[in-house]
């Protein structure tokens, strides 16, 4: 498990199988928005989170979490995230 922290790419362990993992978020203060990208420069947004939320999601190469729909640097407040990464296939 690994701790997401705003701004930073966090890159999961993937092998050549499919891998899913699980995204646990702890919300604060602020809107939590989950980015991914795979090649780690252009990003698409996933999802937002406005409340405590536990979900799965298809692994990408890099994730960042952000504070805002629209820059993927933007601090998450009190907000906390947290990925476990399974295995499928």
């Amino acid at each position: 498990m690994a701790k997401l922290t705003a701004g930073t790419d966090f890159s999961p362990r993937l092998s050549r199988s499919s891998g899913q993992g699980i995204i646990q978020v702890d919300y604060g203060d602020t809107t939590v928005y989950l980015w991914g990208s795979v090649e780690g420069k252009h990003w698409t947004l996933i999802e937002s989170f406005t409340a405590d939320a536990i979900k799965e999601v298809v692994l990408t190469p890099f994730f960042v979490v952000s504070g805002s729909a629209s820059d993927q640097t933007t601090v998450i407040g009190t907000s906390q995230v947290w990925i476990s990464e399974t295995r499928g296939g």
